[in-house]
């Protein structure tokens, strides 16, 4: 597949653009420069005008093999395993964040400013400018919308929900609705407790298509600064996610839990309600959180045990296995 744009760079401007990430450039191609293409794509084809990666996996197994991309991004450990000899093999650390650096500037899917005619925004919204609202989004009253956000078609944000700056909210996103919290009443029938707070969504955070995020019952369920979440997560009332944690498909928080700064939950995984995900930690695939996970730790299975516990575990497993089998 290739990946056009309506512009033209060249060597010069992206190295120049690198230029503190930049290792080295090795050959000397200066032509136009107006797309990007796979690594995979550059091992069957000729891709002159575009540019690519590898990371040292792929080079090392494609070790001595030729390729004709414009602008090959390299670290220095494989600098000498591809073959890159019409084009330019720029080497930094680490190809994979040069690409993403250039995809930002040269090729980002941001949308223009603008409000769709079929978006439905309350007169008491405040609204601040540069946003993309898309179509048939609902945004009620008394909610508050930062610089420079982007609202995909058909989510809807409820009452009383704050928006940072910069927050990408993608397609058929539920924002603010209430939890899901009962109690028995006298006819031992069970009643919604009426959930009071809202949603806060600090700057930078990006929610990606068909995610649902529950307002608190009292107070804020918050998501700080460059906190990213997945297609189809659910976050429940009252919980708090701190900066720059990654919450990836299909995970489930439950209520009233606080998960840490720079923490990785996986997809499938599921905590829950009241418990304490620490701060530098790794919540593994389908991993079930029943109780607090300490900082910088990693825990995986169901019911969620340590990374070290486990292979503890796992070795003691079979060892009783080799006994049986012997007996």
């Amino acid at each position: 597949m290739d990946y056009l744009k309506d512009l033209t760079m060249n060597v010069e401007d992206i190295v120049n653009y690198l230029a503190s990430d930049v290792v080295a450039v090795i050959g000397n191609n200066l032509g136009e420069l107006n797309g990007v293409v796979p690594f995979s794509d550059c091992l069957v084809g000729d891709y002159k005008s575009k540019i690519s990666w590898v990371n040292e996996k792929n080079a090392s197994v494609n070790k001595g093999k030729s390729i004709v991309v414009g602008l090959l991004l390299i670290n220095e450990t494989s600098s000498d395993l591809i073959d890159n000899s019409f084009g330019v093999k720029v080497v930094v650390s680490n190809p994979r964040l040069a690409f993403q650096k250039i995809l930002a500037k040269w090729f980002s899917s941001r949308k223009a400013a603008m409000i769709e005619s079929s978006a439905n925004i309350h007169p008491s919204v405040k609204m601040g400018e540069g946003c993309y609202v898309g179509h048939n989004v609902v945004i009620e009253e008394g909610c508050e919308v930062g610089l420079n956000c982007e609202i995909l078609h058909n989510s809807v944000v409820l009452k009383s929900t704050i928006i940072g700056n910069n927050v990408r909210i993608g397609a058929n996103c539920t924002i603010g609705n209430y939890g899901f919290g009962y109690e028995l009443n006298d006819q031992n029938e069970y009643q919604l407790i009426e959930h009071l707070g809202n949603v806060v969504i600090h700057d930078n955070v990006e929610l990606h298509n068909n995610t649902c995020i529950d307002r608190a019952v009292i107070g804020s369920t918050i998501l700080r600064y460059n906190v990213k979440v997945d297609n189809l997560v659910h976050i429940a009332h009252g919980a708090i996610i701190e900066k720059n944690s990654l919450i990836i498909a299909h995970a489930m928080i439950a209520g009233s839990v606080r998960i840490g700064e720079n923490t990785w939950v996986s997809p499938g995984a599921l905590v829950k309600n009241k418990v304490a995900v620490g701060s530098n930690s790794l919540v593994g695939l389908g991993a079930v959180v029943l109780k607090d996970v300490s900082d910088n730790e990693v825990v995986i299975g169901n019911p969620s045990e340590s990374i070290n516990d486990y292979k503890k575990w796992s070795a003691i497993r079979k060892d009783l296995m080799l006994n049986k089998n012997k007996e």
